[in-house]
C-alpha cells in the first residue's frame, strides 16, 4: 500500500500546473504565424510591468518639473514684492520731498515780501496735553531766536516765541489764552485785541459797540503792540456777539493757519520786546 503523498509536494505539483497552464495561455496569445519566439514572449510579459514603470516616471518628472517651476515662480513673486517694496518707500519719500519743498516755497516767497530778517525751522515736538498750546522749533539764541519774536507761516500768524534754549524754542501759538495780538478788521478798519481761546480758537475783543464787522470778514495784525508786523493775516470771523458787560463787540476768530497741521514756520527776527512804532501811527489805516 503506497504512503500518501507529503503535502508540500502536492503543493508543489499544484504551483507547477498552474504556471504551466499559464505559460500556455502566454504562448497560444503572441503566436505569429503559428511560431512563438522566446524575445517576444519576454516583451509581452514585460511589457505591462514596462508601462507602468514609464508612466510612474513620467508623472514623477512632471511633479518634479512643477515643483521647480513652482520654487521659481515663488522667488521672482518675492524678489517683485521686495522691489515693489522698495519703490512704494521712494515714491512716498519723494512725495514727502515734494510737498515739503512746495511749503518752503511759500514761506520763502513770504520771507521775501517781509522788510524784516526772518528764518526758516522745523517743528520738532508740542504740548501733548494741549492745554497750553505750544510747539517746539528745532532754531534757538544760537541763530538769534529770542523770546516774543513773532512767528508766521504762509497761511497766517502762528504765535510768539516763549522760552528758548540754545537749539531750540517753545512757540505759544494765537489759540494761548496766555496771547495777545493787536488786530485789525481789514474790511472796516475796526481794532480789536486777539486772545487765545481754551475752544481751539480766538476771540477777538474791544471792539466798538458802533463797528459794522460781519462774519467771514478778514482779521490782520494792526503792528501797534510792538510785536507782530503790521498787516499779516490772522484769520476770519465766525460770529459776533456783544461783550459780556454789553460795552462792546466780541466776535470769533477762526485762525487761518492750520496749527494742528503746520510742520515748517518762520520766525522774524526783531530785538526783543518788538518793533518800534512811529507816533500817530494808531490813527491811520
Amino acid at each position: 500500500m503506497f504512503q500518501a503523498m507529503p503535502r508540500s509536494i502536492k503543493e508543489l505539483t499544484i504551483v507547477a500546473i498552474l504556471v504551466s497552464m499559464g505559460l500556455i495561455l502566454l504562448f497560444s496569445s503572441f503566436e505569429k504565424g503559428g511560431k512563438v519566439t522566446f524575445v517576444s514572449f519576454i516583451y509581452s510579459a514585460f511589457k505591462p510591468v514596462d508601462q507602468t514603470i514609464t508612466f510612474f516616471q513620467r508623472k514623477v518628472s512632471n511633479i518634479f518639473d512643477s515643483y521647480i517651476r513652482l520654487v521659481g515662480v515663488n522667488r521672482e513673486n518675492q524678489i517683485l514684492t521686495e522691489e515693489i517694496r522698495r519703490l512704494r518707500t521712494q515714491i512716498v519719500s519723494l512725495r514727502e520731498k515734494e510737498l515739503e519743498n512746495k511749503r518752503l516755497k511759500k514761506i520763502l516767497d513770504l520771507k521775501d515780501k517781509l522788510d524784516f530778517p526772518t528764518i526758516v525751522a522745523q517743528i520738532i515736538g508740542q504740548d501733548v496735553s494741549g492745554l497750553f498750546r505750544t510747539v517746539l522749533i528745532n532754531k534757538g539764541s544760537d541763530e538769534g531766536v529770542m523770546p516774543d519774536m513773532p512767528v508766521t507761516t504762509p497761511g497766517g500768524i502762528v504765535g510768539k516765541i516763549g522760552r528758548c534754549s540754545n537749539a531750540m524754542a517753545q512757540v505759544a501759538m494765537i489759540t494761548d489764552p496766555n496771547v495777545a495780538v493787536d488786530c485789525r478788521v481789514e474790511r472796516t478798519r475796526d481794532r480789536g485785541l486777539l486772545i487765545g481761546s481754551y475752544s481751539y480758537s480766538c476771540v477777538l475783543q474791544y471792539l466798538s459797540k458802533e463797528a459794522k464787522i460781519e462774519q467771514g470778514d478778514l482779521i490782520v495784525t494792526s503792528g501797534l503792540d510792538g510785536l507782530f508786523p503790521r498787516g499779516l493775516v490772522v484769520g476770519t470771523i465766525e460770529s459776533v456777539r456783544s461783550s459780556e458787560h454789553g460795552l462792546f463787540l466780541e466776535a470769533t476768530v477762526a485762525p487761518s493757519a492750520r496749527l494742528s497741521e503746520i510742520e515748517e514756520v518762520m520766525v522774524i527776527l526783531g530785538s526783543q520786546g518788538g518793533f518800534s512804532m512811529e507816533p500817530g501811527l494808531e490813527g491811520k489805516p
